[in-house]
């Protein structure tokens, strides 16, 4: 989506409220920064209930639960979700989690005393029109290998096509379309040769875009499969440095913290020493009984080449953080606990975002 239906979202979403309750929320702020920060916007509710700040989303897809509840919790002060379209499924799941929402079909869920509202029933027909339109190249599978890297590397935005191509792992002429799709979305200014070039610009934004995205796109792409070891210890004796391997989730973040104690261990596991690494773990594969059980462990292939991780914070390059040798660069490891939607894994993500993250991504 163009930057400017987020724009029109909030009022959108307003005018829907308004309609279906009769009661009007009132907009103080668009769109602006708190704590080098983009939020939505800043809005006044009925009935003396006091100021929520928004989180803009459209296409509040189910899968992206945890992404969502992140972007709302780290709102600088309380705040809810504004989104095209909220089905009764992911409605239900959001109340649940105690996270406000109002939409463009009139469906909300507000409970701020003396104001509770809840609408689940309307359906949204211009969203399933806006479905229609040609995706985005630079959201889909090989455009977040681009963006991964991008983000690694902010300098890596002004190489050429080629570089950008070997460092992320993508054909030659994925790179163009992701660059115009990162332009068309407003992620990307280009003023050309000898004017400074192109620049990474939103990156806050861009980091969540490619956070929600990962899980549905990309990360399924990578899956081995579930499996359980006979010590559930295992991880903490293994040199995964020795398989070429690295820690992700929550264990990547228990290192990159010292907060977490990890209930699922995930693997980003080369193909050549697979097998190698199974034996070496006494791991075998889940059955579906246990696989959504403690003690699980996810394996799947790395999508990055392997100097992405190994030249982080080397050279003349200002990256967004420095990786440690047998882990997941920060982001990913922030990814996957987001994912899990888990508020454990929630507020280890925040730490990860704090310690690793947003002062290499600075302000726009």
């Amino acid at each position: 989506m163009k930057r400017v239906n987020e724009i029109g979202l909030l009022q959108d979403a307003v005018k829907a409220f308004k309609k279906e309750t009769g009661l009007k929320i009132a907009i103080i702020k668009n769109a602006f920064m708190e704590e080098g920060r983009p939020l939505g916007g800043l809005v006044e509710l009925p009935n003396g209930a006091g100021q929520l700040a928004v989180g803009l989303k459209n296409w509040a897809a189910q899968a992206n639960l945890g992404a969502i509840a992140n972007q709302i919790e780290r709102l600088p002060i309380e705040g809810m979700l504004v989104a095209d379209y909220i089905n009764p499924n992911m409605a239900a799941k959001l109340r649940a989690m105690a996270i406000q929402f109002i939409d463009t079909a009139g469906n909300a869920y507000i409970n701020k005393p003396p104001l509770y509202v809840w609408v689940t029933t309307n359906k949204n027909e211009k969203a399933q029109e806006a479905k229609k339109e040609a995706p985005n190249r630079a959201f889909d599978a090989a455009g977040l290998k681009v963006i991964f890297g991008l983000l690694c590397d902010q300098q890596l935005i002004n190489a050429a096509y080629r570089e950008i191509a070997e460092k992320t792992g993508v054909a030659l002429g994925t790179v163009g379309k992701v660059i115009d799709g990162l332009k068309e979305t407003g992620f990307v200014v280009d003023r050309g040769k000898g004017k400074q070039g192109r620049r990474l610009v939103n990156r806050h934004k861009l980091l969540d875009r490619w956070v929600e995205a990962y899980p549905e796109k990309l990360k399924p792409k990578c899956r081995v499969g579930d499996f359980v070891a006979d010590n559930p210890s295992w991880w903490k004796t293994i040199n995964i440095e020795k398989f070429g391997a690295y820690w992700g989730g929550e264990v990547a973040a228990t290192k990159y913290t010292g907060y977490l104690k990890p209930q699922v261990v995930t693997v980003y596991l080369p193909e050549q020493l697979g097998n190698k690494f199974l034996a070496a773990a006494k791991l075998k594969k889940a059955l579906e009984w246990t696989a959504d059980g403690p003690g699980i462990v996810k394996i799947y292939r790395p999508f990055w080449p392997q100097k992405i991780i190994d030249t982080v914070g080397e050279g003349k390059n200002q990256p967004i953080a420095k990786t440690h040798a047998g882990l997941v660069h920060p982001i990913l490891a922030y990814a996957d606990l987001i994912a899990t939607a888990d508020s454990r894994n929630l507020e280890t993500a925040r730490k990860i975002y704090e310690q690793h993250i947003a002062e290499h991504i600075g302000q726009d």
